[in-house]
C-alpha cells in the first residue's frame, strides 16, 4: 500500500449542476499558482466544463497539461487533467493486462469504475510529491458521494463481493506453476460448485461473454494491491491539514437545498475545513442602480433581486457558518470569467 504523507493538501470542488463549481475550481487553481505553489488541477466532472474553459480536446483526456491563463511572466502555469478512467487503467500497467471488453466498458466517463479511477488517479498524484496543492473538481451532486465513498467500493469489493471466489483463485494461483487462462479460471469457477451460475449466464450472454466475465475478475484479482494502494486517500483525508471543502452553490433556493443535502451527507469531513461558497451574486450590482430613475415597477423587481440576495445571505449563515460570496462575472469568455474569480480568491485567502 501507498505510504502516507500529508506533504500534499488536497481542496475538493463540489455542487450541483450550474452552479459554476468548475470555474470556481479552475480560478482557485490559478489563484494558488499566483503565490508560487505547485498545483495540479483534476477534473472528475464527465462532462469536461474544464476542457472548455482551457481550450482542450477530447484527445487530451487523461494526459497532463500545462496551461498558463494569466500570460503573467511571474507565475508558473499549472498543471491540468481531464479525468480519463481508460487512460489511468493504462497507466496501472496492469500484470497480464488483456483486452477485455467488460473492463473497456467500465473503463468508459461513465462505465461505473469513474469514482474508482479517480481516487488511484489522484493518490498517485499524491504519491509523486511533486506538488503542494491538488485541485479536485468533483462530479456534480450525489456523485460527489460516489466519488467519497470510492475507497468503500474498493475496499469491499476485495474483501466481500467475491471474497470466496478470490481466496479460491488465489490458493490456486500460488501453488500453480503454469500460467493460467480464462478458460483454466472457468474450470475452477465450475468446480467451486458456480457451474449453474455460468451456465446460465451462457444461455443469456452467450460463452464468449462468460470467458470475458472470467478475465475482468481474473484481471482484477491478479493485480488487487494496485487498487487496494487507493485507500491511502482515505487516510489522507482522515488528516485535517491535508484537505479542504468547499460546497458550491448558487443564489437560487433550490441549489441552495440541494447542497445543504449534500453537506448533510458528508459527515465524513470536518465542518472546521468545509467552507459554502455562493456563486454568482449580484449584489454588487444592484448597489449601483439608481433607485431615483426607476419605475415603481422596475422597483419592484429590484426589491425582489434584494430580498433574494438577502435571503442566501441569511441562509448561508444560519445553515453554513463559513461560507463566501463570488460576484458573478458577466463576461462570455470562460477564460475571463476564471480570471475574473481568480480576484475574488485573492481577497479570500487575504481574509
Amino acid at each position: 500500500m501507498s505510504n502516507f504523507t500529508s506533504d500534499t493538501k488536497i481542496e475538493i470542488f463540489c455542487g450541483t449542476g450550474g452552479v459554476g463549481k468548475t470555474t470556481l475550481a479552475t480560478a482557485r487553481a490559478v489563484s494558488q499558482g499566483k503565490i508560487g505553489l505547485r498545483v495540479l488541477l483534476i477534473t472528475i466532472d464527465p462532462s469536461k466544463r474544464l476542457k472548455q474553459i482551457l481550450s482542450l480536446d477530447d484527445k487530451d483526456a487523461g494526459v497532463k497539461h500545462s496551461v498558463d491563463l494569466t500570460n503573467d511572466k511571474d507565475q508558473s502555469p499549472i498543471d491540468t487533467i481531464l479525468m480519463s478512467p481508460t487512460q489511468t487503467f493504462k497507466e496501472m500497467k496492469l500484470s497480464s493486462q488483456r483486452s477485455n471488453k467488460i473492463l473497456e466498458i467500465l473503463m468508459r466517463p461513465n462505465g461505473g469504475m469513474n469514482e474508482i479511477m479517480a481516487i488511484i488517479e489522484v493518490q498517485k498524484h499524491i504519491d509523486s510529491k511533486l506538488y503542494d496543492v491538488i485541485v479536485l473538481d468533483t462530479p456534480p451532486g450525489k456523485h460527489f458521494l460516489d466519488f467519497i465513498k470510492a475507497t468503500q467500493k474498493i475496499d469491499r469489493f476485495f474483501d466481500k463481493s467475491f471474497v470466496e471466489i478470490f481466496k479460491y483463485f488465489g490458493k490456486k494461483f500460488n501453488k500453480s506453476k503454469i500460467g493460467f487462462t480464462p478458460k483454466k479460471v472457468i474450470g475452477l469457477v465450475v468446480s467451486k460448485g458456480l457451474k449453474k451460475l455460468l451456465k446460465y449466464l451462457e444461455v443469456v450472454t452467450g460463452k464468449e461473454f462468460v470467458e470475458e466475465f472470467v478475465d475482468a475478475i481474473f484481471t482484477l484479482y491478479e493485480n488487487k494491491n494496485k487498487f487496494l494502494a487507493a485507500l491511502s486517500f482515505q487516510k489522507h483525508l482522515e488528516n485535517s491539514s491535508s484537505y479542504e471543502l468547499f460546497l458550491v452553490a448558487s443564489t437560487e433556493q433550490q441549489k441552495l437545498d440541494e447542497i445543504l443535502e449534500i453537506q448533510n451527507k458528508s459527515k465524513y469531513f470536518s465542518s472546521e475545513k468545509t467552507s459554502v461558497l455562493i456563486n454568482k451574486s449580484i449584489k454588487n450590482k444592484l448597489e449601483l442602480v439608481d433607485t431615483e430613475k426607476l419605475s415603481d415597477e422596475e422597483k419592484n423587481i429590484l426589491k425582489y433581486f434584494n430580498d433574494l440576495e438577502n435571503k442566501v445571505n441569511s441562509f448561508s449563515q444560519k445553515y453554513f457558518g463559513k461560507f463566501k460570496t463570488f460576484n458573478e462575472s458577466l463576461s462570455t469568455s470562460p477564460k475571463q470569467q476564471v480570471l475574473d474569480l481568480v480576484k475574488e480568491w485573492d481577497s479570500y485567502d487575504k481574509n
